[in-house]
């Protein structure tokens, strides 16, 4: 008889099924890894989303400033003056209260309502810089 037309028990193949309960591991630690991450991390709220209402975020930047921006954090408040240079300088309150929003070497972001935000534009407009001054907590 022919070796091709005989009837052979085949062996079980281990290293098949070895790879094939290997993958269905890696399969369901990635799905477990998936789901645990799409909870866990929330996106965090947009600059929009935290404004009061009524307010805007304005962009500062530090070209814009005749003084360096004070150390300060998100939810400290200041007051923003317009100040002219030269022989006959002076000095405006033009925002008061602004937020601060977020704040780094650029420069400093605020939350500022209708008033702050129209004044620091008007007064920029007429070539004058800004000054912030950090408020006291106390």
């Amino acid at each position: 008889m022919l070796p091709a037309l005989t009837a052979s028990r085949r062996r079980f193949p281990v290293r098949r099924a070895a790879l094939g309960a290997a993958s269905a591991l890696l399969t369901l630690g990635a799905l477990a890894m998936e789901m645990g991450a799409g909870a866990a991390h929330a996106p965090p709220a947009s600059l929009a989303e935290s404004l009061a209402p009524s307010t805007w975020a304005m962009s500062l930047p530090s070209t814009w400033l005749a003084a360096p921006v004070p150390r300060v954090r998100i939810g400290d408040v200041i007051d923003v003056l317009a100040v002219r240079q030269g022989e006959r300088a002076y000095a405006v309150p033009v925002a008061y209260a602004a937020r601060v929003m977020a704040a780094d070497d650029h420069g400093i972001v605020l939350e500022l309502d209708e008033e702050g935000a129209s004044a620091i534009a008007i007064a920029r407009g007429g070539g004058l810089l800004l000054v912030p001054l950090l408020r006291s907590t106390r």
